[in-house]
């Protein structure tokens, strides 16, 4: 096959004079186009000059796109698309003939740099395709993805499960390929998986073949992207199509990205909110376009304090927004990588359905090697469990915490983001405790179990970090009593 190069660009660029987070060049593809490749050649310097490629098609959807993991240094980024062929992270298919987007996202872009973009194609039948300037593209909400994910029915009831919400595989900067993460997450002893791969679905077609061939053996897989913003990082979860990832142009912005995860009946959570460059510093959405908050990110240490305690301001805001964890793996032979040292917990049916329910619902809590689960009532007979409500009846409110801890532990007890009660639990292994508050007040009330401390001031200091961290719940939901209604 002749291969013909159809697109060069060469440029230095100045963060002080670009504006712009993605450099687009629009290239018209003729009908018979058999394969397109992209090349990517830069200087790499680690997160001050990263430079991501991709290649969007005439109606907006990612066909490609490929990351730049590893070392600094001279890089060459490549992909390749099309009939019967594609690189991972790419979707293989026929190449439509129309206007195609050939975008270099600037990732990581605080120093100037020179870049060289290629794009080459072969078997083209009907003429050289020739670029055109600008390129921008607007995507629209309702567009298909090529992969429809199999349905998961179950007879089973709920039961809790274990599970992990941020993986990557190859098909954006994670070293595994698809069969190795599920072999890492059988072997952890996982319930269920999210392979929450960068920007694109592409290994959602993988997932399900592997499915159909029971290679996930009882492992419940979700069909999850991680949306990755310059102002923030966003895991999308329980998908049916590409919602559209690049929110940092015009005409799509991440609330039209989160409204269209919701038309799918996904859900939308905030990963590592503190993490330096990845923090969420988006301004173009509210609160409640957010379902889930990942409170506990196994390689962000002291940021998941911080990530604690805005989750504890959203809740006394009345933001029902769910806590969860993740271990970022992307390399799950290494031991800070490994699968099952940071879990999510829901009480759900082992289906993609039941799980994404449960999260929703908040009947869910956050594990390093404990249990923990929080059931609430009142002497008037109202009830919930995580997630749940329970209305005040003047009287008090019992909190019913059940718990499994490995090592001799604390329990803390907030009430409105505020630490209301705390207590050891010297017991190892389940144990059932009952808190009560006399004067209960409208809001959350959620507990956490951190390792005891031998530290003297410990008590003094009501010591808790993520470094004694070995479960969170998520909280029950105190409402005021309805005003009687008098004849």
């Amino acid at each position: 096959m002749n291969s013909q190069c159809v697109l060069r660009d060469n440029r230095t660029i100045d963060p002080s004079a670009t504006m712009a987070q993605y450099l687009d060049r629009a290239l018209t593809l003729p009908e018979g186009v058999g394969t397109l490749r992209v090349e990517l050649d830069f200087h790499k310097v680690t997160d001050r000059f990263q430079l991501y490629a991709a290649a969007l098609d005439p109606v907006g959807f990612l066909r490609g796109h490929v990351q730049c993991p590893g070392d600094p240094g001279p890089r060459r980024l490549t992909f390749e698309v099309g009939e019967g062929r594609a690189s991972p992270g790419c979707h293989p298919g026929p190449l439509p003939a129309g206007e195609w987007t050939i975008r270099v996202d600037l990732d990581r872009f605080t120093q100037g740099g020179d870049y060289e973009l290629r794009v080459y194609v072969t078997d083209t039948a009907a003429g050289t395709p020739t670029p055109a300037p600008g390129g921008r593209v607007v995507r629209s909400a309702t567009k298909p993805s090529p992969q429809s994910p199999l349905q998961s029915p179950s007879q089973s009831p709920p039961a809790w499960l274990r599970g992990e919400l941020h993986s990557h595989s190859l098909h954006s900067d994670g070293s595994a390929d698809l069969p190795t993460l599920l072999d890492a997450a059988r072997a952890a002893g996982l319930d269920f998986l999210a392979v929450s791969d960068h920007y694109t679905s592409s290994h959602w077609a993988q997932l399900t073949s592997l499915e159909e061939q029971g290679a996930a053996d009882g492992l419940v897989l979700l069909r999850s992207i991680e949306l990755t913003s310059h102002f923030g990082h966003a895991n999308l979860h329980g998908l049916t199509r590409w919602p559209g990832t690049y929110v940092d142009a015009e005409g799509w912005d991440f609330a039209d990205a989160a409204r269209d995860v919701h038309d799918q009946g996904g859900l939308v959570g905030v990963n590592h909110p503190f993490s330096g460059r990845q923090a969420w510093r988006r301004d173009d959405h509210t609160w409640d376009d957010i379902d889930l908050l990942e409170i506990d990110n196994f390689g962000q240490g002291a940021n998941n304090d911080a990530a604690v305690g805005l989750w504890d301001r959203l809740l006394a805001a009345g933001h029902h927004i769910t806590g969860v964890a993740g271990t970022d793996c992307h390399h799950p032979r290494k031991p800070e990588h490994r699968l099952g040292q940071v879990t999510t917990h829901v009480r759900a049916e082992p289906t993609r359905e039941g799980i994404i329910g449960a999260l929703r619902a908040g009947d869910a809590y956050v594990s390093r090697g404990a249990g923990l689960r929080l059931a609430a009532h009142t002497d008037g007979g109202g009830r919930c469990g995580m997630g749940g409500s329970v209305p005040l009846d003047g009287g008090p409110l019992h909190l019913d915490v059940h718990l499994d801890t490995p090592r001799p532990a604390v329990l803390f007890v907030l009430r409105g983001g505020l630490l209301w009660h705390m207590e050891p639990v010297d017991a190892e292994g389940p144990a059932h405790l009952r808190v009560t508050d006399s004067r209960p007040l409208p809001g959350p009330y959620r507990a956490e179990l951190h390792a005891a401390s031998d530290d003297p001031y410990f008590w003094a200091s009501c010591n808790r970090s993520h470094a004694s961290a070995l479960a969170a719940s998520n909280p029950v939901w105190a409402t005021p009593a309805t005003p009687a209604l008098w004849p």
